[in-house]
């Protein structure tokens, strides 16, 4: 039996672990897809390179949307 979990419940990755879209904020961070409206805010990844701050704010579908 495959158990799922919905996006905006899904463990945030580390930050070196997302895509380009998924740290811009243009798809979902655990799912991967195009988020358009009603994206739900996750928070933010913490990230770093020497002294340069990485950190990114991530996004994932809206509850409805987690098939």
């Amino acid at each position: 039996m495959t158990q799922t979990i919905a996006c905006a419940a899904a463990p945030l990755p580390a930050r070196d672990q997302l895509t380009w879209e998924q740290a811009q904020g243009r798809a979902c961070v655990a799912c991967r897809r195009q988020l358009t409206t009603d994206a739900v805010h996750r928070g933010i990844v913490a990230g770093s390179q020497g002294c340069h701050d990485t950190s990114v704010e991530v996004w994932s579908c809206p509850p409805e949307a987690d098939q």
